[in-house]
């Protein structure tokens, strides 16, 4: 009995270590960028590429990892996006070209803006993209499988549905200026950001300060929950625990292919 139990908290011993391993990995790549890229610029499309690499392996495989625009059935389109993540089993981008794509929102499950100093101005304009993308996202149409009973049999049939979440928006930083420089510094001048204008952000990131923080839902002013000391981690749980009360459906090609009146 005493084996069994030693064993039970060996295997999770083990799994903590492995998401602290990928917090590290990302930590000693945050450092080699800054000795090796000078210009903020490059830093942050490598930092891009480090992070997507990280939640390709964490993340289910039904999703994928991308970057791109996302756009809406009535026709309204977000900014360049540096990571999507994506529906990869009902769905699939609309056009995928020298590795950015575009997609139809229904296929978005969440969004990570990355920077590689995360400021006032920089988190301003992450929340403003943020914003631009939940209103791309407040129509989703869907056809999702379901029951119709005719003359006392029962027939599968598919019903349009329309859903009203948007996706979920993270940020994430190697670094920040401006925000800390203890933890809950940062978390009053995010909420400060976020209540300027009812700005919604699911969680932000900073790597080498090691601190998450997400906003609860449905609550204003913005109230905030997280820690310092494991930022990845966090981040990590966020994202895995999000995906379970939102749902993605093969999309309604008709409500993107009907053509208007006079057409």
């Amino acid at each position: 009995m005493t084996k069994k139990n030693g064993t039970s908290g060996e295997n999770t011993s083990q799994h903590i270590s492995y998401l602290a391993a990928l917090q590290q990995l990302a930590d000693h790549s945050r450092r080699e960028l800054a000795q090796l890229m000078p210009h903020y610029g490059e830093r942050g499309r490598i930092a891009e590429e480090i992070i997507k690499g990280v939640l390709t392996r964490i993340l289910p495989k039904r999703f994928s990892i991308s970057t791109g625009v996302i756009f809406s059935a009535d026709g309204q389109v977000s900014q360049q996006t540096d990571i999507v993540i994506y529906d990869n089993f009902y769905n699939s981008p609309l056009l995928s070209e020298f590795g950015s794509c575009v997609f139809p929102v229904e296929t978005v499950y969440a969004t990570v803006e990355v920077k590689s100093v995360l400021t006032k101005r920089e988190l301003r304009k992450s929340m403003d993209a943020i914003m631009r993308l939940r209103s791309v996202g407040r129509k989703r149409h869907y056809v999702v499988p379901g029951l119709k009973i005719e003359n006392d049999k029962v027939r599968s049939v598919s019903l349009k549905q329309i859903q009203t979440v948007p996706p979920r928006n993270y940020i994430v930083a190697f670094s920040e200026k401006g925000l800390g420089p203890k933890y809950e510094g940062f978390c009053t001048n995010l909420r400060a950001c976020l209540d300027q204008d009812n700005s919604h952000v699911h969680g932000v990131c900073v790597l080498d300060r090691n601190w998450f923080a997400g906003r609860w839902a449905f609550r204003s002013p913005a109230q905030l929950f997280g820690r310092e000391g494991h930022g990845l981690l966090d981040l990590y749980t966020h994202i895995l625990k999000g995906q379970q009360n939102f749902s993605i459906h093969a999309m309604d090609m008709d409500a993107y292919l009907t053509e208007q009146e006079g057409g």
